[in-house]
């Protein structure tokens, strides 16, 4: 069972940085303590009932698809030793602490704020349309081989995924890299309230989540909370490649600079070349230096992501040598466009999202990833209101000139197909649709062959990477020549 948000579904963990007595929480989060000892102390936060959650407080929090405050007996008898709720809830050992606050989700918060205010790290605050998680893993991984970095674990960015992540933070950490996402405005500005960041990265703005914001005006007001938000000896970090990222950045009040592939540029990525190992090696010039790195990542976004944590690195005075390292020693969260290379199979794991530009990059790098036939599996885009019916088309014709095949899957995909099939040359079967997973195993089990390429990508909802463990496990039973 399940009391997180569906939004955070999948991606909520418990905080273990936690010291707090019953009392101090009451105080912070302006609650009544109903029952418990107020001296007892609690070592985590959670939020999801299906985990670990001994010595933990329970976040209570009302989701769409269940409300935690029916779960609040289960997780006492699980080992937690509180909750926080904003609806009476029945306990009958009088040791479990319950404190009762006007919103499960504000008190969250501002436990989070708190917590936050005792630390001495110095946050890095990242949002964009596309291209948060691997930017934060790149600047962590950077900042790492000279500083103590703490990074959100997975995708806890959320208003309620981002104070998780804040209540993980420890004493320790020099920096600390969180992403920060949003479906409304006035969501960042809340997050940055709470993690108080000082650095700002905004690496794009498009439209992903249009149909919930309705506009990209929207959407580049919404993002630039986060640069109003630093404070005036701050520093933003602007991708220079975007227009609308250009534009916000005339909302900073601190010190500006700028990445990308653009000449005009502070950190310039110029001469990229990909190997057939799955490596980028390409030049940067910053500010009149030149320097040469290798990036064992494939696509060239991603070398436009790590440009935004070469210029961080080389602001905080990091080496050229320390830069490389951090670059060499990188690992993404997982589902982000993940090369998973098998003995007859190569399957692109992007599953975790979907906007048109992160498909068209995905699309990029299918079309550079080997030799064998290029198969896109593509779901459905979603949160793109009256937008997605054009948008599906506008990927399935790009799609059409990266890949040789087209499984689409999803309502929305049907769009797709046809964007595929009205940009085809002349009349083919290389399109397939299908309105949901679970109705193309079949044909996708006996249409894929050794040494196919495979890109399996849809939105979150979608929960594609069910269909990534079936192309995996397809791997054993294909027969035929070994295309190594």
């Amino acid at each position: 069972m399940q009391s997180q948000t569906e939004a955070d579904s999948l991606e909520i963990r418990e905080s273990l940085a936690l010291n707090y007595t019953f009392d101090e929480i009451a105080r912070i989060t302006g609650g009544q303590l109903l029952q418990g000892n107020p001296c007892a102390r609690v070592s985590g936060v959670a939020v999801d009932s299906r985990k670990d959650v001994s010595g933990s407080l329970f976040c209570a929090i009302p989701g769409q698809r269940a409300d935690g405050h029916d779960f609040v007996p289960a997780v006492a008898s699980k080992g937690a030793v509180g909750a926080l709720i904003h609806r009476p809830v029945e306990i009958a050992d009088p040791a479990f602490g319950l404190v009762l606050v006007d919103s499960t989700i504000k008190a969250l918060g501002a436990l989070a704020s708190f917590h936050r205010s005792k630390l001495p790290a110095t946050v890095i605050g990242i949002t964009g349309s596309v291209g948060k998680t691997s930017t934060k893993d790149l600047i962590g991984a950077v900042l790492s081989q000279r500083f103590t970095t703490y990074r959100n674990p997975g995708n806890l960015n959320s208003h309620i995924g981002l104070p998780l992540a804040v209540l993980g933070m420890e004493a320790g950490y020099e920096y600390s890299v969180l992403e920060m996402a949003m479906r409304a405005r006035g969501e960042i500005r809340e997050l940055c309230g709470i993690a108080k960041p000082k650095i700002g990265v905004l690496t794009d703005i498009s439209a992903s989540h249009i149909g919930v914001l309705g506009t990209l005006e929207e959407i580049a007001l919404a993002k630039s909370e986060l640069i109003e938000s630093l404070p005036a000896d701050g520093l933003a970090v602007l991708c220079h490649d975007n227009e609308m990222v250009r534009e916000a950045g005339k909302h900073a009040k601190c010190r500006k600079t700028t990445y990308g592939f653009s000449e005009h540029a502070d950190c310039v990525g110029y001469d990229i070349k990909a190997s057939d190992s799955g490596s980028t090696d390409f030049r940067v010039s910053y500010k009149g230096r030149q320097f040469s790195f290798t990036l064992r990542l494939p696509g060239i976004h991603q070398v436009q992501n790590a440009l935004a944590a070469i210029a961080i690195g080389f602001e905080l005075g990091l080496s050229e040598e320390e830069i490389a390292q951090g670059l060499l020693n990188v690992s993404l969260s997982p589902m982000r466009l993940e090369v998973i290379r098998k003995q007859r199979l190569t399957v692109i794991n992007d599953a975790y999202n979907a906007s048109v530009k992160s498909m068209e990059a995905a699309l990029d790098l299918l079309e550079s990833v080997g030799k064998g036939r290029k198969v896109a599996i593509l779901g459905d885009m979603l949160e793109m209101g009256e937008h997605g019916p054009e948008a599906h088309v506008q990927v399935g014709r790009y799609a059409r000139r990266k890949a040789d095949v087209l499984v689409a899957i999803g309502p929305l995909s049907n769009y797709t197909k046809q964007g595929w099939d009205q940009a085809a040359a002349t009349s083919d079967i290389s399109s397939s649709w299908f309105p949901d997973k679970e109705s193309a195993v079949d044909f996708l089990r006996r249409f894929i062959e050794p040494g196919d390429i495979c890109l399996v990508k849809a939105s979150r909802g979608f929960e594609f990477e069910w269909l990534v463990d079936l192309l995996l496990n397809l791997n054993f039973t294909l027969t035929g020549d070994d295309p190594c």
